[in-house]
């Protein structure tokens, strides 16, 4: 499943996004919605605003899952965050590593 997210999410690094709107479902749990394109990373882009919702949440690790895609440019995704040791993190993204890596 992760490798399908990044997939996703990678077929839209040619295009990026105007803004990020940002919908919190639980505490941890948020929706991402990506706009049209002004930037040229959109997949560095989501990964690190995923990974920095993460960490000021209190969690380590996130998952990706893709919600809807109306165009290359015009996405969504829901971000599940988790705590270190959580058994349902398995194959999560560290958001610490990817802050490190995207910064």
């Amino acid at each position: 499943m992760r490798k399908l997210v990044i997939a996703v999410v990678a077929c839209l690094g040619v295009s990026a996004c105007a803004g990020t709107e940002e919908f919190q479902f639980a505490p941890n749990m948020v929706r991402l919605d990506v706009g049209p394109s002004v930037a040229p990373l959109v997949r560095e882009a989501t990964l690190r605003r995923a990974a920095e919702l993460t960490l000021q949440n209190g969690y380590s690790a996130f998952r990706l899952t893709p919600i809807y895609m109306m165009t290359f440019d015009h996405f969504g995704v829901t971000v599940v965050m988790f705590r270190a040791g959580d058994p349902a993190a398995n194959d999560a993204f560290d958001a610490a590593e990817v802050l490190t890596k995207y910064s």
